[in-house]
């Protein structure tokens, strides 16, 4: 029976590794991010009404390809997104003057772009996927749309949340789109090694297939409340993720 159980733990672990929920993605054409800001399309699906208030976060300093992650408006100059998606601003120094969000037409708003002024804060980077995975965005003015509430308390297992991101079309990868999805919150037990304690900041998001892109993607409770931020999944067909619980409080300078 321990046998099996280790087995089990592994096939998760191994899973985990095969996909982080945001790599640097390439574009097809360079014509989409040789501007600033970026010309890539943010949408919500015909005939569904979708949050607007998740972005599409573009990183054009990385060194290859631009990095494209969620982010999620918690303030009207205040965003969080998953550490690892600004990971190349945090090493050079914190500038994020490469970082912009792009965010969807609404009923009630226009689409619109927001450069990022500065980086307010960020969990320590670490190789473990276990480790709280988080960075608080500053943004350049003010966003002419809603913020998401932010929750407080513990995240029962069991509970269904909900998971908004922005990803890339399936076939034309300059378009994305503001998707929802339903998911189980459950601890991550199974992924801790014998002996280890389960991270308290760490979640596991069951019956739940995450793209890529996905990363900083905001987890909401059923009151609409933002309780943790996506920052792995592993392939499709184990529709699993984890989530970073978020920081109590958040870092916010909305002044």
């Amino acid at each position: 029976m321990k046998g099996k159980a280790w087995f089990v733990s592994g096939l998760w672990i191994a899973a985990l590794l095969w996909l982080t929920a945001c790599k640097a993605t390439s574009s097809t054409s360079a014509r989409y991010i040789d501007s600033v800001p970026p010309r890539y399309e943010v949408s919500c699906p015909a005939g569904e009404v979708c949050s607007e208030s998740v972005a599409l976060l573009v990183g054009l300093s990385a060194p290859r390809e631009p990095t494209r992650c969620t982010a999620a408006l918690v303030g009207p100059r205040t965003a969080v997104t998953a550490g690892h998606c600004v990971a190349w601003e945090l090493v050079n120094g914190g500038r994020c003057d490469g970082l912009w969000l792009g965010f969807a037409q609404s009923d009630r708003r226009p689409a619109e772009w927001i450069g990022c002024a500065r980086i307010e804060s960020a969990s320590t980077p670490s190789p473990s996927l276990l480790s709280p995975d988080y960075a608080v965005l500053k943004l350049s003015r003010d966003a002419s749309r809603a913020a998401i509430p932010i929750g407080e308390g513990d995240v029962p297992s069991g509970e269904v949340v909900r998971v908004l991101s922005v990803t890339a079309d399936r076939f034309y990868d300059e378009v994305h789109q503001v998707r929802s999805r339903r998911c189980i919150v459950d601890d991550n037990r199974r992924l801790v090694s014998a002996g280890e304690l389960p991270s308290s900041w760490i979640r596991v998001l069951s019956s739940c297939p995450i793209r890529q892109g996905s990363s900083g993607a905001p987890v909401l409770d059923r009151r609409g409340r933002l309780r943790g931020l996506v920052h792995a999944a592993g392939p499709p067909y184990f529709a699993f993720g984890l989530m970073t619980l978020l920081p109590q409080p958040v870092d916010r300078d909305d002044g």
